[in-house]
């Protein structure tokens, strides 16, 4: 069974780019263009990893980790920022993201950290 993935960005291009390199990659990746939207989808379903922008319409990246990971503290976590500074990293690893990534988002580095989230320590 493929590992699943899924993808929290509310730009529309980079979502549907992160989807494709996963799949090609055989990983289930779902995307979700909120964390409302990805609240509803975490309800019914599990996913071996979340990668998480922290700047979404409503809800913030962090917010939806903080709230999620309460319920499920072992959830994996990767969180992107276009606005990348020491405090933004220091929330990401608060809420407990296994790492941190700043736009523009370079595939191969993002397919090096999921490896790496995914692989058994």
């Amino acid at each position: 069974m493929p590992e699943r993935i899924l993808i929290v960005e509310d730009e529309d291009t980079l979502c549907a780019s992160l989807q494709r390199v996963f799949r090609r990659d055989g990983y289930e990746a779902d995307i979700a263009d909120s964390a409302e939207t990805a609240f509803g989808i975490l309800e019914n379903n599990r996913y071996d990893l979340i990668i998480t922008d922290i700047i979404l319409p409503g809800i913030s990246g962090i917010e939806l980790i903080s709230r999620y990971k309460e319920q499920n503290p072992g959830q994996k976590v990767i969180i992107m920022t276009a606005y990348a500074s020491l405090q933004t990293a220091v929330d990401a690893l608060r809420v407990g993201a296994s790492d941190f990534i700043v736009k523009p988002v370079m595939h191969d580095e993002l397919k090096r950290m999921v490896k790496k989230a995914l692989s058994p320590r």
